[in-house]
């Protein structure tokens, strides 16, 4: 129990390290408007000093949690800001709970080595979310963005400028790329550069084939050349691209076939024994060491599956 109690303070010492980060902005401004106040009192260049080491003193001490705002901020983008930091909270409270109760209830751990476990699970629960989503989110992008490069170049083709076919891809295509030409287009209403708005995209989205269009477009701008026929062999290469990807999972799939099988074989073993002679399974769940032999044994498969999950993975970027 003590160990969840430690536990369940994570959220609440997570939000108070964020409410302190987000007031940090409202108390600067106060402390700097009274000593702006003291300094038109007569305070002098004493005073104006203290306002410089207040100014340092507080930039050195939230410089850090700003900049990992600003990280999350940019991860959340490149997931479709389909999550949130409370999923990241959640994701890590869970994954810090299931492992310290496997490592101390089925492992039989002590707590000096079981509570760095915990940690390091509820550090690794969040950014293994955020992997999956944002690979989630490029690969929805990537189904349709080749339509979009064909839509593209056929608006280009009706003597459309740039602009323009951007805007009807917007609106024909589905997101998640329509939406995100959306909003490049807004920020091109603004006042930003075209060329700016697409990069400024390509490094939120962190998709190699969207700077492709990128770096298409703007040597199309720098040196000239058909438009259209960049974007038909960009298209090419894309689809080429997509078809290979899906030769790789059709490839993987019996393999991944293979591994979910052989994942579930001791499962339905251990069941079937269990009704056929139970006294003999219950001494792995009741006796301490039956439980160290089964913890070892489902983490070995475990780490088989995430081997094979990798590669499969690295097979098909």
């Amino acid at each position: 129990m003590s160990n969840l109690g430690l536990l369940l303070l994570l959220p609440v010492l997570t939000g108070v390290v964020w409410l302190l980060v987000a007031r940090s902005e409202r108390r600067q401004q106060f402390v700097r408007q009274r000593l702006t106040k003291l300094t038109a009192d007569d305070a002098g260049e004493e005073t104006e000093s203290l306002v410089r080491k207040l100014h340092h003193a507080q930039t050195a001490i939230f410089q850090l949690p700003r900049k990992l705002a600003a990280a999350l901020d940019r991860a959340f983008e490149a997931a479709g800001n389909r999550i949130g930091l409370l999923h990241l909270l959640i994701a890590g409270l869970v994954s810090a709970i299931i492992v310290i109760a496997f490592a101390s209830r089925v492992l039989a751990f002590s707590q000096p080595v079981v509570m760095p476990l915990g940690f390091l699970a509820a550090a690794a629960g969040p950014v293994v979310l955020l992997r999956l989503a944002q690979a989630r989110y490029r690969r929805r992008f990537l189904d349709l963005f080749p339509d979009a490069l064909d839509l593209i170049r056929r608006a280009v083709l009706a003597g459309l400028p740039v602009n323009e076919a951007l805007a009807v891809a917007s609106r024909e295509i589905a997101d998640p790329v329509g939406s995100e030409l959306r909003r490049t287009l807004e920020q091109v209403q603004v006042g930003v550069h075209m060329n700016d708005a697409l990069q400024q995209t390509a490094d939120r989205i962190r998709i190699p084939d969207f700077r492709f269009l990128v770096v298409a477009l703007v040597l199309q701008q720098k040196t000239g050349g058909s438009l259209a026929e960049t974007l038909a062999n960009l298209s090419t290469v894309l689809r080429a691209r997509k078809a290979l990807r899906q030769k790789a999972r059709s490839l993987t799939a019996e393999a991944k076939a293979s591994a979910a099988v052989l994942a579930m074989l001791p499962f339905i073993v251990g069941g079937m024994m269990y009704i056929l002679n139970r006294q003999l399974v219950q001494s792995l769940i009741i006796d301490p060491r039956g439980r160290f032999m089964v913890g070892v044994a489902f983490l070995s498969l475990v780490t088989g599956l995430t081997t094979m999950f990798v590669i499969v993975r690295r097979a098909l970027r």
